[in-house]
């Protein structure tokens, strides 16, 4: 082995070393176990709250799609905003199961990366936003519905709602693009941090830096 190869690997293990050593020491930093578990406990009563409020959504929509079956419209719009709402709930239940396997024994920088997923879970309501951006109309008809009691489709024109979904279906194609490139996976990527940043509060935007992080030193 060449002394200048020799050299170039020990300089990587240094830089390796160097990056974890900065790791831990953030993470002696900003963990105190005590108050961790406090914040976690209090973290898990909203999380439980954010499930009880879903659920009890889910199931005002699914007796709202069943009440208008007959008015197919509604009942489409209904099952939109029922979808979006499960998948919003199936991210509470996932909060709720992960932050009961949270294990204060664990590794601090283990530990602390398993809390800033905790914290990063702003990012799915993101993504969301982004998802149902197209179908929209949906939320207005069934809202406008239930709360004011008109019925919106009836006076828009037929043309008007064949181009809208027409023009709104080619754009789902990109936002499920958009969905699953949205990630601390991607904060290298310039437009992917922007968005993030700009759209998400900046306890999201910190937890995902920190998960970044512990990515790039694992590579």
């Amino acid at each position: 082995m060449e002394a200048s190869e020799l050299k170039n690997i020990l300089e990587g293990y240094d830089r390796k070393l160097d990056r974890n050593l900065k790791l831990n020491s953030a993470a002696l930093k900003n963990i105190n176990l005590e108050k961790s578990k406090k914040k976690t406990r209090t973290v898990l009563v909203h999380r439980v709250i954010e499930l009880v409020s879903y659920t009890l959504l889910a199931l005002f929509m699914g007796s709202y799609i069943a009440t208008h079956l007959g008015q197919t419209h509604l009942a489409i719009s209904g099952s939109i905003v029922g979808v979006f709402t499960l998948i919003a709930l199936a991210g509470s239940i996932g909060q709720v199961v992960f932050l009961q396997q949270i294990d204060f024994t664990k590794p601090l920088v283990e530990l602390r990366k398993k809390i800033e997923l905790v914290n990063s879970h702003g990012l799915l309501f993101v993504k969301l936003l982004f998802l149902s951006a197209p179908i929209w109309w949906s939320y207005a008809i069934v809202a406008l519905d239930i709360f004011l009691d008109i019925d919106l489709y009836v006076h828009l024109e037929p043309g008007f709602v064949v181009r809208y979904i027409l023009i709104n279906a080619l754009l789902l194609i990109p936002l499920i693009w958009l969905f699953k490139k949205l990630s601390y996976k991607n904060l290298h990527i310039k437009w992917v941090r922007k968005t993030i940043g700009f759209f998400s509060g900046t306890k999201t935007r910190k937890a995902l830096e920190f998960l970044n992080d512990i990515e790039e030193f694992k590579k």
